[in-house]
């Protein structure tokens, strides 16, 4: 009888742990819903120096729609990691006049393109579709293995 209930406490605490937050869910509610899905899903996968992991989430009232813009987003956030430049130009200018003093301008521009990357041989490791408001969310983590 012991045993029996050290394994019942053990369950219970279990599926308390946010890891199983997602698993359990199956409708997203409200904001709140969507943190703590989102959390437990994107945090648990943690990229490293031989894997890179993308976690994509999209909504559409469309089922697949929802899905296929979710694994676009997780694919360019490993592409993005795998292949990318950041330009940046900058431009000031100082007048000088009698009447207003000196003026100063300053602007600068940021861009970051993504080059062409080939995520050919990644793996789907979570793929989830939630009902949140009348319309799916879907959430897909890829992983992609670096060669080293």
């Amino acid at each position: 009888m012991k045993y029996i209930i050290i394994i019942i406490a053990g369950l219970m605490l279990s599926n308390c742990s946010p890891q199983n937050y997602a698993q359990k869910k199956t409708v997203i509610s409200n904001m709140s819903d969507f943190l703590k899905v989102n959390e437990s899903v994107c945090n648990k996968y943690k990229s490293s120096n031989k894997k890179l992991y993308g976690c994509g989430t999209s909504t559409s009232k469309d089922f697949e729609l929802a899905k296929s813009k979710a694994l676009l987003q997780a694919k360019v956030l490993v592409s993005d990691t795998l292949s990318n430049s950041i330009i940046k130009s900058e431009n000031q200018k100082v007048k000088e006049d009698s009447k207003n003093g000196i003026t100063r301008e300053y602007s600068s521009n940021e861009t970051n393109q993504i080059f062409e990357t080939n995520l050919s041989n990644y793996r789907i490791v979570y793929d989830k579709t939630f009902v949140e408001s009348g319309r799916y969310r879907s959430y897909i983590v890829i992983e992609y293995d670096i060669d080293i």
